[in-house]
């Protein structure tokens, strides 16, 4: 038959823009602002990381990718065994989103660096590779995933219970990868093609728990890297997988915008969305904390009547579903009434907050009371604000009649960002936890030096070191 003609610019597809923006995209076309963002997300995403991994339902998974892995050049968190590329990823972005303390985006409302960092981690370590060309393809990750939020959200969610670290996060994984083995754009919108068939993962976790929602991280970096590794070998996927009539954007999102996946694709960073969380909870329970922090911090707990809560209608229903007695960690971190009990009563939300709850059967008596005086309630001002931003009103009744109320911005999202040193200090606190203060040092220092081109093998050697000499 006759040749095709080729493809021009504006007659091809988002699925093949897409893919040619990652496989071109080189460290030098970085804005030093993204190169900046990208570096301080890489060392967040691995303070998330091993935080999560000392946790026993990440282990789970961990013990499962050893045992089926073959012997392998990556790092696994938590562990001194190596792992191929594919087992590595599922371990560390499953540990990475294992804990509810990794980065998010507005108001794309994706999970980009849970699965793009453990993805550059493990292909850069089996490359070998340098820090420049480790932050240029996790760039094209970032962007990937916040794109496709932009994309597909809140619809995947609200109008389809789609999960959106699962149903981005493999794209954003198949960028880095495709873009870290040097696979030109077609065979990079193969991989995409291929990334399709396994984006995933239901929401339902929010209404009855289950630890499956760690898992979707993992599932979209090993797949994200086996659709790099089948396209590079030869292996075809649609190269319309995004767009096509029976493509990712129809099946998953009732209400799309293609548009945003492309426009000023590679000229425009959509990354100014980026936002790091400060309590160990879902990010829509992010700003209530925030503002009961701000109101109630002198409070008596028994001088409460009623504390009620207003936030917009997507967000109260996603963390509004599970009451004041959750049965799993995923209940709890997904419980805005409990979690904002457990502020008041147990004084944070942080790591050491959780292992009491978790050590305590998920049953603490004094949490569950005063979250049973938790009401939520739809709040006109943070309806507006969403997504673009996630906004709360808290209202705390006291029993003598006073009312304290307080609106915040969830803290580390881009209305209230946290600083260098907050973010630096977030990172020694989750990693010197797990693997001690020198170690957590080493890595920071070796993340600061991947913009100078230092090796990424050099960024988790201090975590193995340290822990083949605890010997686990």
């Amino acid at each position: 038959g006759p040749t095709p003609a080729p493809l021009t610019r504006s007659s091809r597809g988002a699925t093949a823009e897409l893919a040619g923006f990652a496989s071109r995209l080189a460290f030098a076309d970085l804005p030093p602002e993204v190169v900046d963002r990208i570096t301080w997300h890489v060392l967040d995403a691995i303070g998330a990381g091993l935080a999560g991994s000392a946790k026993p339902w990440n282990a789970v998974v961990r013990r499962y990718a050893l045992r089926e892995t073959a012997p392998g050049p990556c790092t696994a968190y938590g562990t001194a065994a190596t792992a191929r590329p594919e087992w590595a990823a599922l371990a560390n972005a499953t540990a990475g989103h294992g804990f509810e303390i990794d980065d998010y985006a507005l108001p794309a409302l994706a999970h980009p660096g849970c699965v793009v960092v453990p993805t550059a981690l493990a292909v850069g370590e089996e490359l070998g590779a340098g820090g420049r060309e480790v932050l240029a393809a996790a760039a094209a990750g970032f962007e990937t995933v916040v794109r496709f939020g932009l994309a597909t959200t809140p619809s995947l969610t609200s109008d389809r219970g789609f999960h959106v670290t699962g149903v981005h996060g493999v794209f954003g994984a198949a960028a880095v990868a495709c873009r870290l083995r040097g696979l030109d754009p077609d065979t990079t919108a193969s991989a995409y093609g291929l990334a399709a068939s396994q984006a995933g993962g239901v929401t339902e976790y929010t209404r009855s728990g289950g630890e499956v929602k760690r898992l979707h991280a993992g599932l979209a970096a090993m797949g994200g890297i086996r659709a790099a590794t089948l396209a590079g070998d030869g292996f075809t996927g649609p190269r319309t997988a995004v767009e096509g009539p029976r493509g990712l954007l129809r099946a998953f999102a009732a209400r799309n915008r293609p548009a945003a996946l492309t426009d000023g694709l590679g000229e425009r960073w959509e990354l100014h969305g980026l936002a790091l969380k400060r309590y160990c909870v879902c990010a829509g329970v992010q700003a209530p904390l925030q503002a009961l922090t701000e109101v109630a911090g002198s409070v008596d707990v028994g001088e409460i009547e009623e504390i009620v809560v207003g936030l917009d209608d997507a967000t109260r229903a996603h963390v509004g579903a599970v009451g004041a007695h959750p049965r799993d960690m995923t209940e709890a971190q997904f419980s805005a009434r409990h979690a904002v009990a457990m502020n008041l009563v147990l004084g944070g939300n942080g790591p050491e907050h959780y292992a009491r709850l978790e050590a305590a059967g998920f049953d603490l008596p004094a949490v569950s009371a005063l979250a049973r005086r938790v009401r939520l309630d739809h709040d006109a001002e943070a309806e507006a604000a969403f997504p673009a931003r996630l906004l709360a009103r808290v209202r705390v009744r006291l029993r003598d009649g006073r009312e304290l109320i307080r609106v915040a911005q969830a803290p580390g999202s881009p209305g209230a960002p946290m600083t260098g040193a907050e973010i630096e200090a977030k990172f020694l606190g989750l990693a010197g936890e797990v693997v001690g203060d020198r170690a957590a040092r080493a890595v920071r220092d070796a993340v600061r030096a991947l913009p100078d081109d230092g090796p990424v093998a050099a960024v988790l050697a201090p975590v193995r070191d340290e822990l083949t000499r605890r010997n686990v």
